[in-house]
């Protein structure tokens, strides 16, 4: 309960303020990959040594303040040492409410033996995996690279579904090769999960970031079809109301500003609230603006950085627009948390509008 308190107390502050320590880390824990996406260049890159779990134990003794921690890749769970990882967080950050897994979801077993062992130590966090699904089965398999890919992630999404021992979500990433096949998509889905709901899909759509993805020579996406399609979604979209849909209502009704100005249509909160630490130990605003503030292996709590002058310009470059610009859900979602009062009292977006 008190995880939670301070989570929403950091959560209101962030609409005023920028907080004296994060309270999000996005953790690339590591960049290896087991498929071929035509999206993105992460499973390209060449092997570097990824920091340890002595200098991840190190990091996480000294900064265990965060609230919200998503652990993404590459694909985290071909790190062999993942639950030793997960197990340092848990028993660290004594104020974390929420943990998020981004996954392709083809690794059933070993996410399987996690959820359990991680149910097994702590019952009280929010336990969240997103598992991308990017078409029906055969347009999903040709965009990752990889066949049976699809129904991987369909067995891990129904598994986690049935077992009741964590939340688990869609991640559809609107794409050059499945712009207008979203409905496709969910149906395929819901033939499988006839339960299936919109509180269960999560949109992103495609960032580029020259040191993330590196897939800033890929070509944009056409701004009509996207127009389009987030129309299409936002009309199909009439769950009601919670946290989730509100938040993808929100990044999807906003995006439009994002693709007339290809700046942040919200004061983004990467180094207000929020930041982005490598698999190196290079701590990084967010996964698109390539300025890094430290390596935690030089071993300095974060607080000092994170309250430096340097950091502090950096902030103010980010709340300002004067960064390359994004918007994508791992930044924006925060942007909308920390713009709730303008968003409401504003009233500058109608929230329940699909339109």
């Amino acid at each position: 309960m008190l995880s939670e308190i301070n989570f929403l107390k950091s959560i209101l502050i962030s609409n005023f303020f920028r907080l004296k320590f994060p309270f999000k880390l996005s953790y690339a824990i590591t960049y290896k990959c087991n498929l071929r996406c035509k999206m993105c260049n992460i499973w390209r890159k060449i092997y570097v040594p990824e920091l340890t779990i002595e200098e991840i134990g190190d990091f996480f003794e000294k900064n265990n303040r965060f609230s919200w921690i998503g652990i993404t890749g590459g694909e985290p769970f071909l790190r062999t040492d993942l639950s030793q990882i997960i197990d340092i967080i848990l028993n660290k950050c004594n104020r974390l409410c929420a943990l998020h897994f981004a996954t392709n979801g083809t690794l059933t077993d070993k996410i399987v033996n996690l959820i359990e062992r991680i149910n097994d130590k702590n019952k009280k966090i929010r336990l969240l995996f997103t598992i991308s699904i990017d078409g029906p089965a055969s347009l999903h398999d040709d965009i990752r690279g990889v066949k049976g890919t699809w129904e991987k992630a369909m067995e891990t999404f129904l598994w986690i579904k049935n077992s009741y021992l964590a939340e688990a979500r869609i991640g559809f990433t609107l794409l050059h090769f499945n712009v207008g096949r979203f409905k496709d998509t969910f149906f395929s889905i819901k033939e499988v999960y006839p339960d299936l709901k919109f509180d269960d899909i999560t949109i992103n759509i495609f960032q580029k970031s020259d040191f993330y993805y590196e897939n800033q020579d890929m070509e944009d996406l056409n701004p009509e079809e996207v127009i389009v399609q987030i129309k299409e979604i936002l009309m199909m979209d009439n769950n009601g109301f919670s946290i989730n849909n509100f938040l993808r209502r929100m990044y999807l009704r906003l995006y439009p500003e994002y693709l007339e100005t290809k700046k942040s249509p919200l004061k983004c909160q990467a180094l207000s609230s929020t930041c982005f630490l490598d698999p190196y130990g290079n701590l990084y605003p967010c996964a698109v603006y390539n300025k890094s503030l430290m390596n935690i292996k030089l071993s300095s709590p974060l607080k000092l950085i994170w309250n430096s002058k340097r950091t502090r310009l950096l902030s103010n470059e980010c709340a300002n627009n004067l960064c390359p610009g994004c918007w994508s859900p791992c930044d924006a979602y925060s942007a909308i948390l920390g713009s709730l009062f303008l968003l409401f009292y504003k009233k500058k977006y109608k929230i329940y509008e699909n339109k």
